[in-house]
């Protein structure tokens, strides 16, 4: 395979190791398993010759340009079976003639790269060193001083010299490499195989800087394997956030060392509820992250270039704690006291007791979390359907709310604001559901609330957060809870009510009153994505890639008409990386 990587100009050591990852992922694909995409019997995309035809990527990028169309229509083509490469005088006009890029082993050219980066282009993609200079091959060029470029934006050139790619950061170049990658069409019809390319300048840049899905690990689990799945789906549409529900009333997922009872205890249930009964199904249940298996995730998330932010939620939503911690609960507001690891679903009235010794505990979790997921520059503290039943008849929760001067209600605020203090001398800052904002508490600025309450309006509370000094992130009910049914049927998997097609995701809004928005986001909430990886890609795509467009164009995007054609060109992608699509 000869692609030959132009200079990698100053890149630090470390980032070129995580710079090196999202390469070796990209080309393995498109080299490495060319034989299975030989198998497939179909293209990548199906790129119409003419040029102004449009192409089929997703997210569509924000200028597609043909400046020499008379010159220039139809494809660069990349064969794996051709003669060897001449002289270094002659390759160039030979590659201009005829767009042939040599891909019978990988070579680079990169003088400049640091030691490491050398080695692991060794280790990692088995690349030997190139000639200096060489002139065909795709050309890599981190422009860290230009200006002009967005921290996510870059431009690619397709022409007969080969594929130029710029950006002014590795993220850039990543999307680039990711828009290339749609561009590739497996040429079956060629001698030995080959890969072909529309000429064509893309010069790009997303509208929100927040692109995400969130998943829900309590409810019922997802493996490592299932996650990485995840995280590299999205990747491949440019998402950059994946928000990681880890705690809830049903199970606790995550290791905290100075508390092991979390896991010992509540990562395990008894049983689970069997669908939308009230019957359980008597079976134990009982799953959790190591921190390998953890720092595995986050480490594919690095080389993907995606943010993971890691939710614990409090006050409500603890049911799972409670009952490994007991004491952490309202323990005086019951005659008995004998909290489990919730067996149903729903909104529960188990709550944090609002003393000192639980606000220390929330402070110690807090701690490790950010510890654990050390580039996270954000964690999700919850804040969502807090019930007060509990408190309402606990003594010591009522003489908290006397002391503080505060209601019942508003020990919520209290308690949140006490978190949200904490993460944000930790360097951190605070993710909240848009609830919090009710509890009569104080969040810092920089705490970021997200919007699902789509029934109360999204101007009313947009306008709410931004009182408050608040940005946002679009989670809204009715256009991203993914766990709704897509089809009408109800044939394939089982959902938790509702009706999101398609179409539906893809008239997401992007605007909440005056807030600040960053972005927006689906959520994958899994009490009844019960059936393992297979499920949860089908609830998650193609419904994932309409969010993708919506993050990345915002209301620059085109019709749900087009978007659907460009989509149903893209069924073999979905095929080649084993995606169980869901409904178009």
């Amino acid at each position: 395979m000869a692609f030959l990587i132009g200079p990698l100009y100053s890149i630090s050591a470390r980032r070129s190791r995580r710079y090196l990852a999202v390469l070796s992922w990209l080309l393995c694909h498109l080299g490495a398993r060319a034989a299975k995409f030989g198998d497939l019997g179909a293209s990548l995309l199906q790129v119409k010759a003419d040029p102004h035809d449009t192409l089929s990527l997703i997210p569509q990028p924000k200028t597609v340009r043909d400046p020499l169309s008379e010159q220039r229509q139809g494809h660069v083509t990349l064969n794996k079976a051709c003669d060897p490469p001449p002289g270094p005088r002659n390759q160039r006009t030979t590659n201009r003639r005829t767009g042939r890029l040599e891909l019978h082993e990988l070579r680079y050219d990169a003088p400049s790269a640091p030691p490491a980066l050398r080695a692991a282009l060794g280790d990692v993609l088995g690349a030997t060193p190139g000639a200096s200079g060489a002139a065909a091959g795709l050309r890599l060029m981190l422009q860290e001083e230009a200006e002009d470029f967005h921290p996510e934006g870059y431009r690619l050139n397709v022409s007969e010299e080969g594929i130029a790619l710029e950006a002014s950061t590795e993220h850039g170049l990543f999307n680039g490499l990711m828009t290339l990658r749609q561009l590739m069409v497996h040429r079956a019809d060629s001698e030995g195989g080959g890969w072909s390319l529309q000429k064509v300048e893309i010069e790009d840049a997303p509208e929100f800087a927040w692109r995400g899905l969130m998943l829900d690990v309590s409810r019922h689990f997802f493996s490592p394997t299932a996650v990485k799945h995840l995280l590299k789906t999205m990747a491949l549409f440019k998402m950059n956030h994946f928000h990681w529900h880890l705690t809830d009333d049903q199970g606790w997922r995550f290791p905290v060392a100075k508390y092991p009872n979390l896991i010992r205890l509540g990562a395990h249930r008894r049983a689970t509820q069997q669908g939308h009964s009230s019957a359980t199904d008597g079976r134990p249940y009982n799953h959790s992250y190591t921190e390998e298996e953890i720092h595995e995730v986050l480490s594919l998330a690095e080389s993907l270039y995606i943010e993971v932010v890691p939710e614990f939620d409090i006050p409500g939503h603890s049911q799972a704690l409670i009952a490994s911690y007991p004491e952490m609960g309202n323990a005086d507001s019951a005659a008995r006291w004998s909290p489990e690891v919730a067996t149903h679903f729903g909104a529960l009235q188990y709550t944090l007791s609002p003393s000192e010794r639980s606000v220390n505990f929330t402070k110690d979790v807090l701690s490790e979390m950010a510890q654990l997921f050390q580039a996270s520059p954000y964690v999700h503290i919850g804040g969502d359907e807090v019930p007060t039943a509990q408190w309402e008849h606990s003594p010591s929760a009522m003489a908290v709310a006397r002391k503080e001067h505060v209601s019942l209600k508003r020990l919520e605020g209290m308690m949140l604001g006490k978190a949200a203090e904490h993460l944000h001398g930790l360097g951190r800052k605070a993710v909240v559901w848009d609830d919090a904002m009710e509890s009569g508490g104080h969040l810092p600025d920089d705490a970021v609330v997200m919007i699902w309450r789509s029934w109360e309006g999204l101007e009313k509370l947009g306008n709410r957060a931004f009182a408050q000094g608040h940005s946002v992130v679009l989670a809204p009910q009715a256009y991203t809870y993914l766990d709704q049914w897509q089809d009408r049927t109800h044939s394939h998997f089982d959902a938790i009510g509702g009706f999101l097609p398609l179409s539906t995701v893809y008239a997401s809004p992007t605007h909440a009153g005056r807030a600040h928005v960053l972005g927006i986001q689906g959520q994958l909430w899994s009490e009844y994505i019960r059936e393992g990886s297979r499920n949860l890609d089908y609830m998650a795509w193609p419904r994932g890639c309409a969010l993708a467009e919506v993050g990345w164009s915002g209301e620059g995007r085109g019709r749900f008409r087009d978007f659907r054609q460009r989509l149903a060109k893209r069924l073999e992608d979905f095929k080649l990386y084993d995606i169980n699509l869901g409904e178009m």
